[in-house]
């Protein structure tokens, strides 16, 4: 009873912030010097306070998938990928620094704006966040692939990657079935509504067209 009732005020005293992002996982020296190397001023580990800097401090975080076919509406899940869903805000927001493989220089810009969906796999998701026909964006990102999460539902919002680990950077899939053969293989950071839009841009994606993401858009409420 009394460590119940510790819990509770415990959970009154921090605003029961459920929200509140995780550790990040611990630095893998290879891959942060690899990411050094290549230039990044982050070695692959954006901090979440920049990600989220100008944003309300207590609250859900969000991102709206802003489409031509309609919007997806995200809640992230940094207490259980922060340093994932750091990345993905800071991108959307124009904070986090990539190599621009037009230009080779590092730059600052709402990253997924104007860019497409440009893979669908029938009745399992839809892929995008491409810059251009190059997946090197100057980083790749540690995997957090946390015991518990699932692609249990449809509307799973996680990293693409290259096919081994820790190869993710900007790309991301939404399922848009129930997929237990990828726990486990992909890093999860959100889940999204309505599931219908990733259904409709994955008919449209997988006939040959590329859907356009005009924009994602990130709040705190």
């Amino acid at each position: 009873m009394r460590r119940s009732l510790l819990l509770l005020i415990s959970c009154l005293t921090l605003a029961c912030d459920v929200a509140a992002p995780g550790s990040f996982p611990p630095e893998d020296p290879e891959l942060a010097a690899n990411n050094e190397a290549a230039g990044d001023p982050y070695a692959g580990r954006f901090p979440f306070d920049r990600a989220v800097a100008g944003l309300p401090d207590t609250g859900r975080l969000y991102a709206t998938i802003v489409t031509d076919e309609g919007e997806l509406r995200c809640t992230l899940l940094p207490d259980i990928a922060p340093l994932a869903v750091a990345n993905f805000v800071g991108l959307a927001r124009g904070l986090r620094p990539f190599l621009d493989p037009q230009s080779g220089a590092w730059t600052t810009r709402p990253y997924y704006d104007g860019l497409t969906f440009h893979r669908a796999v029938e009745r399992q998701f839809v892929q995008g966040g491409r810059l251009g026909e190059d997946k090197w964006i100057g980083f790749l990102l540690q995997d957090e692939r946390s015991v518990g999460t699932a692609f249990d539902k449809p509307g799973v919002l996680a990293l693409a990657n290259q096919g081994a680990p820790n190869t993710s950077a900007g790309e991301f899939f939404v399922t848009t079935e129930i997929l237990r053969n990828l726990d486990g293989q992909y890093t999860i950071i959100g889940r999204c509504e309505p599931t219908f839009v990733a259904r409709a841009l994955a008919e449209r994606t997988h006939a040959g067209e590329r859907p356009v993401i005009e924009t994602v858009r990130i709040t705190r409420e």
